[in-house]
């Protein structure tokens, strides 16, 4: 062969391999978003880091998009460009406040005994950050709140709930009251969680009941939207829960 088509090829080979490496760089860049840099995407964990300490500190209304530059170290610019408005960071805080705990990574279960005992696995979450807990707890009651961080709470609370694929399986068997629809009840039962919560924050509930509470006030609503085999699995938890969760003044 011609040492010119050699080089040639030779060429083209560099430059296929080349362009491998663009393309590869180019969807990393991609997956990244608008955080194309390492010390971008450092900037901004400091950001997310701080802003979920001073929620702990005293909730949203305890600090301002200043006070977060200045303990961050950046620019208030820096801020608004990340997250829009303090709203857009708060509502990101929380969402990376929740993807950051084990239970976020836990793998789904469609097993009702499976899905009470993960409820102590949240349990210990909340109890290992309680200022942040009761922060979180009274912001989602709070007056005006902005449908961002409403969102962002309803849906970690959702998850933290894992019950969504054991609807989801209660629905493929025929077992949820014809009619219901499954948005809504995940919506229902991630707001009652959030109202066990919030009455823990409030002091109404000790650390000891707070998730046997949790369990009872679950029991009850998936009982009243169940029926067939799934309901009497419920309906056998629930006789359970009485006999060893269920805090003293649920009992008659």
């Amino acid at each position: 062969m011609p040492s010119a088509v050699k080089t040639k090829k030779a060429a083209a080979r560099v430059a296929t391999g080349g362009d491998r490496v663009a393309d590869a760089q180019a969807a990393k860049r991609a997956a990244r978003g608008p955080y194309i840099s390492d010390s971008i995407l450092a900037r901004r964990r400091r950001m997310l880091e701080i802003t979920k300490e001073m929620i702990a500190e005293g909730g949203e209304s305890s600090f301002t998009i200043r006070d977060l530059a200045s303990r961050a170290n950046v620019s208030v610019t820096t801020i608004y460009a990340a997250f829009g408005d303090k709203k857009g960071l708060i509502a990101a805080a929380i969402e990376d406040y929740y993807e950051d705990l084990p239970i976020a990574s836990a793998a789904p279960s469609t097993n009702l005994t499976t899905l009470l005992d993960f409820n102590d696995e949240v349990r210990e979450a909340i109890l290992s950050n309680k200022p942040y807990a009761r922060e979180y707890a009274e912001l989602y009651f709070s007056k005006d709140l902005d449908p961002r961080i409403m969102r962002a709470i309803q849906e970690t609370s959702i998850r933290s709930a894992g019950c969504l694929p054991w609807l989801q399986k209660a629905m493929r068997d025929g077992d949820l009251i014809p009619g219901l629809n499954l948005k809504y009840i995940t919506m229902l039962m991630a707001n009652q969680r959030l109202l066990v919560l919030h009455d823990w924050a409030q002091g109404r509930i000790s650390d000891e009941d707070m998730m046997g509470t949790t369990k009872l006030v679950f029991l009850i609503l998936a009982r009243g939207i169940t029926r067939g085999a799934t309901q009497a699995r419920v309906e056998a938890e629930l006789k359970k829960a009485l006999r060893s969760d269920a805090p003293r003044h649920a009992m008659a």
